[in-house]
């Protein structure tokens, strides 16, 4: 049975942060952002990315608020968040979230919710 105080815990610990994705665009941002959401911590992410921002050629800008949970420092956790998108176990080449080419979140724009 899950205990108030866990759940209450939880919530206090819940935080969102914008990010930048830069993906290839030979893959679907749909299925990129599934992929994300499938990281641990992670609880929900939103594409917010303006309709008139500008594409570069062969690489997509998507701008995405990421809601996470944590038990230690959220800036701690983001760099966990960000190295599970980033790495593999399968070797330092290998990509965990496949078509993501950088993933890189604003520091500023942390907050707890």
């Amino acid at each position: 049975m899950i205990k108030l105080t866990n759940i209450l815990t939880e919530m206090l610990n819940t935080f969102e942060v914008q990010a930048e994705i830069l993906s290839d665009r030979q893959s679907n941002i749909s299925e990129i952002l599934d992929s994300i959401r499938a990281v641990k911590s992670i609880t929900t992410i939103r594409n917010i990315t303006p309709p008139e921002y500008p594409q570069r050629e062969g690489v997509e800008y998507t701008l995405v608020i990421v809601k996470f949970v944590t038990r230690i420092d959220a800036k701690q956790n983001l760099q966990q968040i960000k190295n599970d998108i980033l790495t593999s176990d399968g070797g330092s080449t290998d990509l965990r979230v496949p078509g993501v080419k950088s993933f890189k979140y604003k520091i500023n724009t942390i907050k707890r919710k």
